[in-house]
């Protein structure tokens, strides 16, 4: 096989095992049926790669080398695995993985199957949410345990766990290495966009940690989604997050200051938001329409059961979840296009914002709409205002410190400077971000008179 010698080992071998792990880790379980000893093979194969590419040289096909010593490793197990239960004779193994040197597959369809059923398996219904995100993350895109251990914020250990744990609830549950019926596949692809929210919004707002945002979390959540849609004819659901993500990642450089403190939407810098991604966001959201509504006309007598955006939701067994799971995607999508596409924050159309929430209220109702609507309709009409639509809700409704620091916040921006310090003293103790926690100790600090 032809190698190039002056390419970079290490930085080839990151790259195809970035871009290719998960097809190709899908094409070793497409022909042994065996999760465990298909990433295993792969993992030995990264590892050989890692010791002779730096002394032989990058093959021509990164990926096509690693296939194929995965390959062998593969049958070398299989055949020790088959031979010790005495079911398969070793020929019939044989002539099922002999390796192809350099070749993937010839038949491209077939590839992406595999890959769309590898996404199926590690984001069924039957795991908890976020097993099944990092079970994605890991087999599909190929983010190293250690690394998500960090992104997830939970030790090593820990994350190793959860990933053994999903694996063996693949193999007890009997989660097939298939793709589902025509008309069962719009729902699971449902549970794949939850799964890929559930880690897109850990990466976007880390409830605990040092850091404001992991962006790398989210960049593969978004890179999740991409893979999908390019399995799969697109549906609403993911254009309609893919949208959203993108529109609330493209503020990621504008977020936090050289100081790595926490910046608020009005006073970003939006010359540093990713503008070509919040084009591309437009663009989708153009393309998809009221879902509930198309789903209402295709499906007359049905009716959709509230959900609560940012949370997964599985689909309703009518069918109809698909179109609820798209909308509440789209209209938190046209809400961060409300702000991505004003030119200055002055411009922000806070009115159409009420809109969108109200719509979002009347079709899934929460108490997590409800703050976020507290905050559009203070921009719009006042901080009384937003304070008086949130009066009746409690830490039972929204735990954590997301309400007392909204409520301090408009407390203060009313005048109410003492019930804005003791708002903030509830945010500041129930907070778990250090930078938010910085954040809200020096807003505190503005609202006490000097002595």
């Amino acid at each position: 096989m032809t190698t190039h010698p002056e390419r970079p080992a290490e930085a080839a071998l990151t790259e195809v095992v970035r871009e290719e792990w998960g097809r190709l880790l899908a094409l070793l379980i497409a022909h042994s049926r065996r999760l465990d000893l298909a990433e295993d093979a792969l993992a030995d194969a990264v590892e050989a790669a890692a010791r002779t590419w730096p002394r032989d040289g990058v093959p021509t096909n990164p990926a096509g080398w690693l296939h194929t010593s995965a390959r062998r490793v593969l049958i070398d197990r299989l055949r020790a695995a088959e031979t010790a239960a005495r079911a398969t004779p070793l020929l019939v193994v044989d002539e099922r993985l002999r390796p192809q040197e350099g070749v993937l597959m010839s038949d491209e369809n077939a590839v992406a199957d595999d890959t769309l059923r590898l996404v199926l398996m590690c984001t069924h219904p039957a795991l908890a949410p976020e097993v099944a995100a990092a079970l994605a993350l890991r087999l599909v895109m190929g983010v190293p345990t250690g690394d998500l251990a960090r992104l997830f914020l939970v030790s090593e250990p820990t994350m190793a766990a959860r990933l053994t744990r999903g694996k063996k609830k693949i193999v007890a549950a009997g989660i097939p290495f298939a793709l589902p019926a025509r008309g069962d596949l719009p729902d699971r692809l449902d549970t794949v966009a939850q799964v890929a929210f559930l880690a897109f919004t850990a990466g976007y707002a880390a409830g605990s940690g040092p850091d404001l945002m992991r962006t790398e979390l989210a960049g593969e959540a978004i890179r999740l989604v991409r893979t999908v849609r390019g399995l799969v004819r697109a549906t609403p659901s993911l254009d309609a997050l893919l949208a959203l993500m993108l529109l609330q990642h493209s503020r990621r450089d504008a977020r936090v200051d050289q100081d790595g403190e926490l910046v608020l939407l009005p006073d970003q810098d939006r010359s540093r938001w990713h503008h070509a991604e919040i084009a591309e966001a437009a663009g989708l959201l153009a393309d998809v329409a009221n879902p509930l509504q198309a789903t209402a006309a295709n499906r007359p007598g049905t009716t959709n059961r509230p959900a609560v955006p940012g949370q997964p939701r599985m689909p309703n067994n009518d069918g109809s979840g698909s179109g609820a799971l798209a909308e509440s995607f789209r209209r938190q999508a046209l809400i961060a296009a409300e702000h991505a596409l004003a030119p200055v924050a002055a411009a922000t159309r806070w009115e159409r914002i009420v809109e969108h929430y109200d719509a979002l209220l009347l079709a899934f109702p929460s108490p997590a709409v409800r703050l976020g609507r507290a905050v559009a309709l203070a921009e719009s009409t006042g901080p009384e205002a937003g304070l008086a639509s949130i009066a009746d809700l409690s830490d039972r409704d929204i735990p954590g410190h997301r309400l007392p620091a909204v409520r301090a916040e408009l407390l203060a921006r009313a005048g109410r400077a003492e019930a804005a310090i003791k708002a903030f003293d509830q945010a500041i103790a129930l907070c778990k971000n250090a930078t938010e926690y910085r954040h809200l100790s020096r807003r505190r600090a503005d609202l006490v008179p000097p002595r």
